[in-house]
Formats: C-alpha cells, sequence, structure tokens
C-alpha cells in the first residue's frame, strides 16, 4: 500500500489548473492507498470558493474509490478572512478538516452557495438556488433566461453522462456560486470526478464521434451539435455563445486538456483532472441577446417565467 504527502499552497494558486497541478498525481492512488493532504490557505489574493470546490470534490472521488485520505490546515490563522470564508463555504467540513467555527453565520441566500453535493434528487433545487443568487443581482433578462437554461444543460451533463453505464440521472457532482458587485461578476462552477468528455463521447455505442481522441473531444464538445447521441449536442454551445457576447470566461476541463472559451478559444495540455469540472464567470453589467442564441424559440422564455415567478414568490423572504 502507498502513502503519499501532498501540500497545496494557496500562495501558488493563479488559476484553476496552477491549483490543480499541486495535487494531480493523487488521482493515481488506489484502494487502501493514503493521501496525507495539508491545506495552507494562505494568500494574498482573494480565496475563491470554486477553487475550494475542486479540492472537495478531489478528496471526494479518492475516498470513494477506498482511499483513506487525511486532510488537515496548516498554517492555520483563525481570524483570517481566508479560514473563516472557507469554513463558511463547508470547506473544512467536506474535506474532513477539523475546525471549529466561532462567528455568526450570516444568510447566504441570494448572495453565494455553500460548496454543495448535488444529484438527480436534489439538482433541480441546487439549480433554483443558484437562480435566486443571479435573479436578484442585477443581471439584465436576456442574460438570465439564456443562464438558465445553460447552468441546467451543464449539471445534466453531470447527471447523465458523468458514469459510464450511461444510466440516466446517476451521475453526481459539486456545485458553487458567488456574486461578487466590486467587480459586477459572477463566478460559478460544476464539478465531477466522473469517466470524463472524451469517454462520454467515444465510447457511447451510438456516438458519432468514436474516432476523437481526448483534445479533439474537449475542442469539439463546445460544437453545436456534438452529443454522444443523448441530447442536441446544443447546451455548450449556447454556453460558450454566451460567453463569447458578455465577455466572460468558460473552462472546461477534462482528463489532461482545458478548454478555455473567452473572444477566442484554445484546448491545451493540462494536469490531469478525473472526470469534468465547467467553470463560468460572468460579467453581470455586460448584456447579452436571447435572440443571438435561441432565436425565435419562446420555449426557453416561458420555461424561464415560470421559474422567475416561483422565485420573485418568496424574495421577501431572502433578508
Amino acid at each position: 500500500m502507498r502513502e503519499i504527502e501532498i501540500t497545496i499552497e494557496f500562495s501558488k494558486v493563479q488559476s484553476h489548473a496552477t491549483l490543480i497541478e499541486q495535487f494531480s498525481k493523487a488521482f493515481e492512488l488506489s484502494e487502501g492507498d493514503t493521501l496525507n493532504l495539508n491545506v495552507d490557505l494562505n494568500t494574498y489574493s482573494f480565496l475563491y470558493s470554486d477553487h475550494l470546490c475542486l479540492i472537495v470534490s478531489f478528496v471526494d472521488y479518492l475516498k470513494s474509490n477506498g482511499v483513506i485520505v487525511n486532510g488537515s490546515i496548516i498554517n492555520l490563522k483563525r481570524e483570517s478572512a481566508q479560514t473563516k470564508y472557507a469554513s463558511r463555504v463547508e470547506f473544512f467540513n467536506l474535506i474532513g478538516a477539523t475546525f471549529d467555527e466561532d462567528f455568526e453565520r450570516q444568510d447566504a441566500s441570494g448572495r453565494f452557495t455553500e460548496i454543495l453535493r448535488f444529484e438527480n434528487e436534489n439538482a433541480l433545487d441546487l439549480h433554483k438556488e443558484i437562480m435566486r443568487i443571479l435573479l436578484t443581482n442585477d443581471l439584465n433578462e436576456d442574460m438570465l433566461r439564456v443562464l438558465d437554461y445553460c447552468l441546467w444543460e451543464v449539471i445534466d451533463n453531470t447527471l447523465n453522462h458523468s458514469d459510464p453505464s450511461f444510466e440516466y440521472g446517476i451521475g453526481s457532482g459539486f456545485l458553487c456560486c458567488q456574486y461578487f458587485p466590486k467587480s459586477n461578476e459572477v463566478r460559478l462552477i460544476i464539478v465531477d470526478s466522473g469517466q470524463g468528455i472524451y469517454r462520454a463521447l467515444t465510447t457511447h455505442p451510438d456516438s458519432k464521434f468514436k474516432e476523437y481522441n481526448e483534445p479533439e473531444a474537449i475542442e469539439n464538445c463546445i460544437v453545436k451539435g456534438v452529443t454522444n447521441s443523448k441530447g442536441m449536442g446544443f447546451g455548450l454551445w449556447a454556453t460558450s455563445t454566451l460567453v463569447r457576447e458578455n465577455g466572460g470566461t468558460l473552462i472546461i476541463h477534462s482528463g489532461n486538456h482545458s478548454l478555455k472559451c473567452e473572444e477566442e478559444t484554445q484546448v491545451i495540455e493540462a494536469p490531469k483532472w478525473q472526470g469534468t469540472y465547467t467553470f463560468l464567470r460572468i460579467n453581470t453589467d455586460i448584456p447579452v441577446t436571447y435572440g443571438e442564441i435561441f432565436g425565435d424559440n419562446m420555449s426557453q422564455k416561458n420555461n424561464f417565467d415560470d421559474l422567475k415567478d416561483e422565485i420573485f414568490g418568496d424574495l421577501d423572504d431572502l433578508w
């Protein structure tokens, strides 16, 4: 049995990829192996929950495969903003690190989510929780209609494509979202540790894209109509179109390759991620046009209007 020690230092984190690089080798551990995981949260920059969510998913994957994970926080500064934030979004609890919280929690509704596990039974509720944040923070209505669709499509991809059995609704993952009013942006991430985009596109018996290698699979996953035969292949295309019009960022990282979509799209080699994560950074002050993505299709507008009525019906309970 192997035993390894890894220290994650947030002072060295400039991106999701530089974070994963610090622990990626541990994906090779097997049942009965041990990982001693040390996390140093101290950093001069902001601590983002989407970075913490990656670590949570990584630890969950190892534990689900019988790896013993001993999580500890090193160089802990109890009163630092980073420590309190990590505790508030449930990071310590989710990686099995001991931390006694000694501050009063404020209500997160309409502002951010904790790091949350989703599966078929609660996915719609968590989708609604993220839309509540978006609805209450001044995004233009066309953007909200598109985001409502895109967010669910990414969650649905995990539920239905991350497990190699391709059984409907069997997948699971983690997500989190936060609105940053000073920088006029929303950051959200949907993470799974399943089979990844390459295997999902090339191993389904009815797929038309079995000849793709991994970088081709990642590059083409945002092309309209590319699917493993289940679905229309529209969700990630719509998401990338939204990002380009909004001036935001879309990152899709699966296996050893990462796609980054801004004004241009590039696919690069990256440290291994087991499964897929999709990260979105959306500018709340730059509008998008519904018709650019959906044309004259009114069904998504109607779906969104129903959701809006449901959420705004209890907005007075938020504060």
